[in-house]
């Protein structure tokens, strides 16, 4: 047989049109095409949740991510901390 146990209740992150967050990641990181939707966990929802605007991103592929042999690029990963680097900026100003 097969026992099925919920063990936590994590909200889903919902797609915030003229988000806040969403602005500024689009902003540094100069657009980079439509916005996704992938079916995961994550603790982003919560943060909504209490009512902060959220945003999940980050260096790689959806597509490579979460599965057999994924992977991210070293140039993903650089221009990943240059996204972080012009975040730190924007929020010192």
């Amino acid at each position: 047989g097969v026992r099925v146990e919920t063990r936590s209740m994590t909200p889903p992150l919902a797609p915030e049109p003229e988000g806040a967050a969403e602005a500024l990641a689009r902003r540094l990181a100069g657009d980079n095409g439509p916005g996704r939707v992938v079916a995961y966990a994550a603790e982003a929802g919560q943060f909504q949740q209490a009512g902060f605007s959220t945003v999940i991103c980050g260096p790689g592929s959806i597509d490579q991510a979460h599965q057999p042999d994924e992977y991210v690029e070293i140039s993903q990963m650089q221009r990943g901390a240059a996204f972080m680097a012009r975040l730190i900026e924007a929020l010192r100003a």
